[in-house]
């Protein structure tokens, strides 16, 4: 018997993002807005660790992770979410939102040209989810950036 699902989705760990006790589950809402079914990979601060050489072993873990959803479920499509207010972003100590907000589109851009690189005849979609004005925990997520093979 085989499973197959359309896309791998790698997002951060952070609890806001995914099933929540009151019943929203951003990525969950995402997924289905998608139209898609999708292997899910969490790590802390998503694609953070695909930018950090000193950290290869977890670079090499993201994308084995990737690869093992292509080989085991026919994955062709990469999906990326970063994240506002990201706790593994904040050793870059931002000043303000818009510096915070840049920053996550930069690595989302950097990561899917390097993975386009890796991985051409994959799908690619870096999205971001952003905080609602005045709110923790409330985001809207939208696409930045995709590839297409």
């Amino acid at each position: 018997m085989s499973h197959i699902c359309e896309a791998v989705l790698i997002t951060c760990m952070d609890f806001r993002l995914h099933q929540r006790k009151d019943g929203r589950n951003y990525i969950a809402d995402y997924i289905q807005m998608m139209g898609i079914d999708c292997d899910l990979v969490t790590r802390a601060g998503g694609i953070l660790d695909l930018l950090n050489p000193a950290k290869n072993s977890f670079a090499d873990s993201i994308l084995r992770d990737a690869n093992v959803s292509h080989q085991l479920h026919s994955a062709h499509t990469l999906l990326f979410i970063n994240h506002e207010d990201c706790g593994a972003y904040g050793q870059f100590k931002f000043k303000t939102r818009h510096e915070e907000i840049r920053k996550h589109e930069t690595d989302l851009r950097w990561t899917l040209k390097t993975l386009h690189l890796l991985f051409p005849e994959k799908r690619i979609i870096g999205s971001f989810a952003e905080l609602e004005n005045g709110t923790t925990d409330v985001f809207n997520i939208h696409k930045v950036f995709q590839y297409m093979p």
